[in-house]
C-alpha cells in the first residue's frame, strides 16, 4: 500500500473531513509541510491523471530546452554544469525544492544518484507548477526565491509565460521585474534575451 499524507479538504467544515493524498502528488516539502502539484485535486477526483498535470505547454518546454541548450553551449567550456528537468535540491532537513534549470560551478557539483545539497550559481524557474497553500501564488514565488537566496544561490530568475515577464532576484540587490525584450545578465559575460530567442526561431521558419 502506498504511503500517504493527510490534508484537510478544501471544504474543511469538520475536523474529521480529511482525505488521503498519495505522496507521489507532493512536489516539494517546505518547513516540513508538503506542497502538492498544481492540479492534484483533479487527480484525486479522477478528472485528470498524474501524467496530465505534470505535462508542460509547448512554450514552457521550448523555453526550458532552448535556454538550457544556449547555456550549455556558452558555459560548459568555462567550468560550469547546466542541469535541467526538475533537479532536486535539499535546502535543509525540512526543505526540499525542485528547480527547472540550474547552473553550477563544475568543481562544486558531485554527480550521483541523489538530490544535491550544493547551491547552484543561478536557478531558472519557468512558471509555477505547485499548488500553494491558500492559492497564494505570489507568496509561494517570493518564499521560494528567498529560500534559494538564503541557501546560497547567487541569482534566481523566474520566467512567466502568461504575461511574458521575467523576475530577477539577487542577494541584497532590489528584485526586478521586466519584459522578455530585456537582456538578462548571467555570468561570464553571458546574457539572455527571450524575445530575441523567439524572434530568431520565427526567422528560421
Amino acid at each position: 500500500m502506498p504511503s500517504t499524507a493527510i490534508l484537510q479538504t478544501a471544504t474543511g467544515q469538520h475536523k474529521g473531513d480529511k482525505e488521503q493524498i498519495p505522496d507521489y502528488l507532493i512536489y516539494e516539502t517546505v518547513r516540513g509541510k508538503p506542497i502538492y502539484y498544481k492540479g492534484y485535486r483533479e487527480v484525486l477526483n479522477h478528472s485528470k491523471t498524474f501524467e496530465e498535470i505534470k505535462m508542460e505547454s509547448t512554450l514552457q518546454a521550448w523555453l526550458k530546452a532552448n535556454i538550457s541548450g544556449l547555456l550549455i553551449n556558452l558555459l560548459v567550456g568555462k567550468g560550469y554544469d547546466v542541469m535541467t528537468g526538475e533537479l532536486g535540491l535539499i535546502l535543509s532537513d525540512d526543505d526540499k525544492r525542485g528547480a527547472d534549470i540550474s547552473i553550477f560551478k563544475s568543481e562544486n557539483l558531485t554527480l550521483d544518484e541523489h538530490f544535491t545539497k550544493t547551491p547552484p550559481e543561478i536557478i531558472f524557474e519557468i512558471d509555477v507548477v505547485a499548488d500553494p497553500e491558500d492559492n497564494d501564488t505570489m507568496e509561494y514565488i517570493l518564499q521560494k526565491t528567498e529560500d534559494y537566496l538564503q541557501f546560497g544561490v547567487k541569482k534566481v530568475i523566474w520566467i512567466f509565460t502568461k504575461n511574458k515577464k521575467t523576475m530577477l532576484a539577487e542577494g541584497q540587490s532590489p528584485w526586478l521585474t521586466f519584459g522578455w525584450e530585456s537582456d538578462i545578465d548571467l555570468l561570464e559575460s553571458v546574457s539572455l534575451n527571450i524575445a530575441d530567442m523567439l524572434a530568431k526561431r520565427q526567422t528560421k521558419k
